[in-house]
Formats: structure tokens, C-alpha cells, sequence
């Protein structure tokens, strides 16, 4: 195994944090209460469990529905303990949802009270109620209505890709709604233009978007393993993708729906809120494959690390509690591809700031989960000079 680390000061060009290459395969809520539901954290338990189609759900999923803000949100939920919702990227209009994360919310039940909710407008969730809102903005107040609908409180966010935008928006925004912030494969350039990288250019060559073919297309084309979707997947993926709400939502995307939104300036103003004035001060991971083409730009040797990397250098600018793991064999979709890894470094990374609070300061890290999956036993270590961290391999040194 390859190892680097890098631990620094806090200022931009010795940002604290931890790198490792790990060798591994808005508004007013309306929603109705029921009674004799169970309480937790002081709130009473809200929503409305429907009747689901079962062809939308995969891996022993079932799905529940909430109301948010008069439309509806499909979410699964399962497990107990501290809330933690999770937010999946890719393309609006039912070819990307919470189904993404089937491999992972199992595991992750057992510690964790879980919620993976379909976006705005993807999967069973509904569709805006106005065309202005097929936006981030959008997908940001809908996700933090969510939160509120259910009254989670706060939560443990985490985003995957364009979801990790979300989480990352919803985290400036509302910086009170989030305990911890996970963002899988998603720089600051996100998304780019297609001219960057071989592959962005390859999935322009996808049949046209406006039928599911050409979703499927861009989705499997970014799968780093055979392995990483299987047909019940897809089965569930192409019944989403047919249904009239999501036809209706590509219609209306094709037609411009959303377009007025200025998302570079935007992004800018989120960005600079986080490097300029600080916002984010929760403990932030940032979760990376080594061979994700479309963030890492794998094509182009020049351009490795630079996404990752360059949020981490935005995020560490104000705040020392922001780590990077960098998965050697992974892609896009870590999360699916190595999912008992992906989970153990996730609550690792969640049970470090809760039992080693001043980490950063006095270098009590624990060693990162084995291969097999489960975090080992935490021991603390004595503080040691700033910029090394006990028993680990500094930058530029091989480990074992």
C-alpha cells in the first residue's frame, strides 16, 4: 500500500488535513404528523408512508414519501442513532437517485440513522413547482426541506458528485444543519466543460439525453468496475426514467427551464464564502477514486488531483478540519465499488471528530479501517511537533 500524508499549519499552501492513497480494489414545510410514531432527539417523527412501486427499489429497499414544501420526496430510511442523509449526483429527471447508495445503507444502519432521498425531480421524488426552480438552489432548498420536514435536526451530510455540490451548498447555507460534511468525487470546477478530459468528451457521443438510452450511457460510462451496476439497477433506473413526471422534467429542462439561474456566479459566491469568510467549520471529508475520469481527468496526466486538491486547498483555508482519502482503485462511484470500505473510512472519519475533537492540534489520529472493511481499535498518542502525525508516513515516503 501507498500512503501520503499531509498535515500543515491551516494556512492555504499548508493546509491541515490528511491525504492517503489507500491500496483498495427553503421554506415553510407542509407535512402531516402521525401519531404513535416513535420520538427521537426531542422531535416528533413526521411524514407520510405511501404505498411504493416496488419497481423503483432495489436491494431490499422500501421506499417512504414526505411532503416538502407541496412536493413529494421519496427517501429510504433505516437504522437508528445520529442522522446522516445522504444525496446522490448525476442527471435530473429520473437516470440518477437514491438507489445509488443501496450498497451502502445496510452497513451503514448499524451505526447510523440513515435517509437517501431522491433529489428534485429525480427518481419518485417530484417535480419543482416552478421551472425557476430546476436549479442547485433548488436542489439545495428541497434537500433542506427535507431535513427540516423530517426534523432531523443536525444532520451528517453526505453528497455524492453533483450531490456533493448540494451537500457542500445546503453545508453554507444552513452551516446549522450539518454536523459533518462528506463529498465524494466533485471539485471545485464541477461540472466542467467537456473539452477537459477524453472521457467528457466520449459522453458526448452517448445517444441524445432525451431518451434513456443515452442516461444509461453517461451513468455506465464513468463505472470504474463491471461490477459496480447490475441489471436490477438498471431495471429500477429505466422504470424511473419512463415514468410521465420524469419525461415531463427532461421536457422542460430541454426547453430551458432553469436557465435564468447564473450557477458560475453562484458557485463563485459559495466558494468565497468558504475560502474568504470561513463558513464552514464542521468537520469536512472529501472522498476520492483514482481513476475517476471525470473528476480527475485520467487522460490527461496533468490534470490528476487537481479537483480534489483544489477544493481541499479552498476548504482549508479557514477551516483545519477537513481530511482527503484517495481510493487507488476507484472510480466515479467509490461507494458502490468498494462499499465496506467506503463505510468503515466514513464513520471512522465521523467517530475521529467525536472522540478526538483537537486532533489537528495534537496529532491523536486513528489508523485508517483495514481491508477488510472495520475500523480498528483507537488509541490515543501523545502530541508530537506540528506537521507529522505519529507513526505515519510523511509526504514523499512509501508505507506498507
Amino acid at each position: 500500500m501507498l500512503a501520503q500524508v499531509l498535515w500543515g499549519s491551516g494556512l492555504r499552501m499548508a493546509a491541515i488535513g490528511f491525504v492517503a492513497l489507500l491500496g483498495l480494489a427553503g421554506g415553510g414545510i407542509r407535512a402531516a404528523a402521525q401519531p404513535g410514531l416513535p420520538t427521537r432527539a426531542g422531535f416528533a417523527r413526521v411524514g407520510v408512508e405511501e404505498k411504493p412501486d416496488p419497481k423503483s427499489e432495489i436491494g431490499g429497499l422500501h421506499s417512504k414519501f414526505v411532503d416538502v414544501n407541496g412536493v413529494q420526496a421519496r427517501y429510504y430510511e433505516a437504522g437508528a442513532g445520529e442522522s446522516m442523509v445522504m444525496i446522490h449526483g448525476g442527471f435530473t429527471a429520473g437516470s440518477s437517485t437514491a438507489n445509488v447508495f443501496s450498497r451502502n445503507i445496510e452497513g451503514l444502519a448499524k451505526r447510523f440513522h440513515v435517509f437517501a432521498v431522491d433529489r428534485l425531480a429525480s427518481g419518485m421524488s417530484g417535480n419543482p413547482l416552478k421551472d425557476d426552480d430546476y436549479t442547485y438552489q433548488g436542489d439545495v432548498d428541497f434537500i433542506y426541506g427535507f431535513i427540516q420536514a423530517l426534523q432531523l435536526g443536525s444532520v451528517h451530510l453526505v453528497g455524492h458528485s453533483a450531490g456533493g455540490a448540494i451537500a457542500l451548498y445546503l453545508a453554507i447555507e444552513h452551516p446549522e444543519a450539518a454536523k459533518t460534511l462528506t463529498i465524494v468525487a466533485m471539485g471545485p470546477e464541477n461540472p466542467s466543460p467537456a473539452s477537459e478530459n477524453k472521457t467528457r468528451l466520449d459522453l458526448s457521443k452517448c445517444p441524445d439525453q432525451s431518451q434513456y438510452e443515452g442516461l444509461q450511457c453517461r451513468v455506465a460510462m464513468l463505472a470504474w468496475l463491471p461490477t459496480t451496476f447490475d441489471q436490477e439497477y438498471w431495471n429500477a433506473d429505466k422504470f424511473m426514467a419512463a415514468l410521465p413526471k420524469s419525461k415531463e422534467a427532461r421536457a422542460k429542462l430541454n426547453a430551458g427551464a432553469g436557465r435564468s439561474f447564473d450557477f458560475p456566479a453562484f458557485k463563485q459566491k459559495m466558494l468565497d464564502k468558504v475560502r474568504d469568510e470561513g463558513v464552514l467549520q464542521m468537520p469536512v471529508l472529501l472522498v476520492a477514486g483514482k481513476n475517476d475520469v471525470l473528476d480527475w481527468g485520467v487522460n490527461d496526466e496533468t490534470a490528476k488531483l487537481r479537483g480534489e486538491m483544489g477544493l481541499f486547498d479552498i476548504i482549508a483555508a479557514k477551516n483545519t478540519k477537513v481530511q482527503i482519502i484517495v481510493i487507488t482503485n476507484g472510480g466515479h462511484f467509490i461507494y458502490r465499488e468498494h462499499p465496506d470500505e467506503f463505510n468503515a473510512y466514513l464513520e471512522t472519519f465521523i467517530d475521529t471528530w467525536e472522540k478526538y475533537p483537537t486532533a489537528p492540534a495534537q496529532g491523536n489520529f486513528p489508523k485508517p479501517p483495514t481491508s477488510s472493511g472495520t475500523p480498528p481499535r483507537r488509541e490515543s498518542q501523545p502530541p508530537t511537533q506540528p506537521g507529522v502525525i505519529p507513526g505515519r508516513p510523511q509526504i514523499g515516503q512509501q508505507g506498507d
